[in-house]
């Protein structure tokens, strides 16, 4: 790595951490100095020692919220790649399917989770189909779209070569869809946490969620910034591991902005 690289990679991290120091600074002390009562803003420093004080209880929220969000990322993922290979690999079953998919994510997912509770209850269950139903879009539009964008001299070339329909597929358009199904899958990872904690606000009972609604009708907005913050983080998390995902699944395109 040379030096350049090492102070790129320093100006990502530092940067961020710089701008983060300043907002909670300057929110530190407008609290204090403005004498805001704690019920409608709470000083980060009260943030922290609240964080502190309810972290035992914690633990159970975060695993719940946590299966949640990856189960529900994983069916949403597969389901938004099969469906993507559907959409593509026929034109007629393309446009018959695609429209219908569109057409639903014009109802919120708010809106299908009392349909969810009545068919499934109130376990796990429901909420891992709402996350999926909410991220397997992203996924099967950036699949879609890099797959019917792929070069048609490469199919041609296949298909000179003696190539069925089928191998044009599998050799050509399915590889040239991995860095815009991985693309989506970014975006998806950033709704999948937000969507569990919605579920869990609905019907549920353990969760971020269910942490965030039992302060929120206890009036500590402290515990509600802490359950934000927690929220950010798993989200932050899951960005993460899908951009790492990217970088070893998409070798020739590092370095690329």
């Amino acid at each position: 790595m040379n030096q350049g690289v090492r102070r790129r990679t320093a100006g990502r991290v530092v940067a961020p951490l710089l701008t983060v120091a300043v907002v909670l600074g300057v929110w530190e002390a407008w609290v204090r100095l403005a004498g805001v009562p704690e019920f409608v803003l709470p000083a980060p420093s009260q943030v922290a020692r609240t964080a502190v004080e309810v972290a035992p209880l914690l633990g159970p929220h975060v695993a719940t919220t946590l299966t949640e969000a990856a189960a529900g990322l994983v069916v949403g993922t597969v389901a938004g790649l099969l469906l993507s290979i559907l959409v593509t690999a026929s034109r007629v079953t393309g446009d018959a399917v695609y429209p219908l998919v569109v057409l639903t994510q014009t109802v919120p997912v708010v809106v299908l989770a009392p349909l969810m509770i009545l068919w499934a209850g109130f376990g796990l269950l429901p909420k891992i189909v709402l996350v999926a139903l909410t991220v397997f879009f992203p996924v099967l539009v950036s699949a879609v779209g890099a797959m019917r964008a792929v070069d048609a001299e490469h199919a041609d070339m296949v298909a000179g070569l003696g190539g069925t329909r089928l191998d044009q597929f599998l050799l050509v358009r399915l590889p040239a869809s991995i860095p815009g199904a991985l693309a989506g899958l970014r975006v998806a990872a950033t709704y999948a946490v937000g969507a569990a904690v919605v579920a869990e606000y609905l019907a549920g009972q353990s969760g971020l969620g269910v942490f965030v609604q039992r302060s929120r009708k206890a009036y500590a907005v402290d515990q509600i910034f802490v359950g934000v913050v927690l929220i950010a983080l798993l989200s932050g998390l899951f960005f993460a591991l899908v951009a790492m995902l990217t970088r070893v699944a998409t070798p020739w395109q590092r370095g690329k902005p």
